[in-house]
């Protein structure tokens, strides 16, 4: 049972895949016939492409002779049912003429504003200008994240302070021991209830992901080495002159430093496509011009959407982001070329944004 059905899908993937357009450059009579009949003919380089077409796990199940006249077999299902269709007058079709139009439409698009090498087309001073006009996408400084409880203190009352400020340190390093989960919790309750820095203590003491010069500038130079030095987890007391903090780190984001080398080529694809956006849109624009195309808001008012139940619409053109039906919408992105020699996925043209 198991065996029919994984049969009958992977016929099904053929008769699709046998439904597609003759590949670019390949006659459908080219090659040596492997069956004829009376108006159909399945050539050899047909059958081939129609096969390589098929994901690596099916194509493996076609080694042999008798695997490989199955596979025929649906191609020429594929010939006989299309020259039915043909005699029914299917051709004319309103469905099929849709659906043709729409295989044309992602022909042209793939034709016009696929090709080409991203290396070849977006030269080494283009996206070194890119890259130099974009560092902060490719380097950045380590940030920390802290949260913390301040106790103010001024000369006259340091010592006071002090001595407040280790034995709330001491009274949260008992309560870790007995429950490190609860550490963190800890310190963000003691600074809602008692931080004297307004501007973390409805946050929980809350100090955000900041860099070591940042933490400088505000805190002091002494409090973001001392910083920058701990560990994930460590709870310390960091003096200032305005007084002092107990902080826990509570994040870390490594520095990021991609040099030029790293990042060209994914540059050059990222440049090509913003190339092939414009001209594909500027295409269109002019399509549209010299159609003189106008819309009749007053009748397009009229028209009723049903928001019931119902069949769906295309699934879009692959590549274009396509609404229902399959056309590409305004704006919208011609199919991206694959990458020449693309750097790892670790490095992303964007850097992902830091929180």
């Amino acid at each position: 049972m198991t065996r029919g059905l994984a049969a009958t899908g992977i016929a099904i993937a053929v008769l699709a895949a046998a439904c597609k357009p003759t590949p670019p450059g390949m006659q459908k009579g080219s090659g040596p016939a492997v069956a004829q009949g009376d108006g159909i003919t399945v050539t050899a380089d047909e059958f081939k492409a129609r096969l390589e077409e098929q994901s690596p796990f099916v194509r493996q199940r076609y080694s042999t002779l008798d695997r490989k006249k199955e596979f025929l077999e649906n191609l020429v299902r594929v010939e006989l049912l299309s020259k039915e269709a043909e005699k029914e007058g299917l051709a004319n079709d309103p469905d099929v003429q849709n659906t043709l139009r729409k295989a044309m439409v992602q022909k042209l698009v793939q034709r016009k504003f696929s090709e080409g090498d991203p290396t070849k087309d977006v030269s080494d001073a283009e996206a070194q200008k890119f890259y130099d006009e974009h560092k902060d996408e490719f380097q950045k400084p380590a940030r920390l994240r802290l949260t913390g409880d301040f106790i103010a203190a001024t000369d006259k009352n340091r010592a006071a302070k002090s001595s407040q400020a280790k034995k709330a340190y001491n009274q949260l390093k008992a309560g870790e021991k007995k429950n490190p989960a609860g550490a963190q919790v800890a310190l963000q309750t003691l600074a809602k209830d008692s931080s004297d820095d307004a501007a973390s203590k409805a946050a929980g003491g809350d100090l955000g992901f900041k860099t070591k010069d940042e933490y400088a500038k505000q805190f002091g130079a002494p409090f973001a080495d001392a910083a920058f030095k701990l560990k994930p987890d460590d709870t310390v007391i960091l003096e200032t002159p305005q007084g002092f903090w107990i902080v826990r780190v509570t994040g870390r984001q490594d520095e990021i430093n991609r040099p030029f080398e790293q990042m060209k080529v994914q540059i050059q694809n990222r440049l090509f496509r913003e190339k092939r956006t414009k001209e594909f849109d500027e295409f269109v624009k002019k399509l549209r011009d010299d159609a003189h195309v106008t819309v009749n808001d007053a009748e397009l008012e009229k028209v009723s959407i049903s928001t019931g139940g119902g069949p769906m619409m295309g699934h879009g053109m692959p590549g274009m982001g396509g609404m229902g039906g399959g056309m590409p919408p305004h704006g919208a992105m011609p199919p991206a070329p694959p990458a020449q020699s693309a750097a790892p996925a670790s490095a992303p043209v964007s850097a992902p944004a830091q929180k």
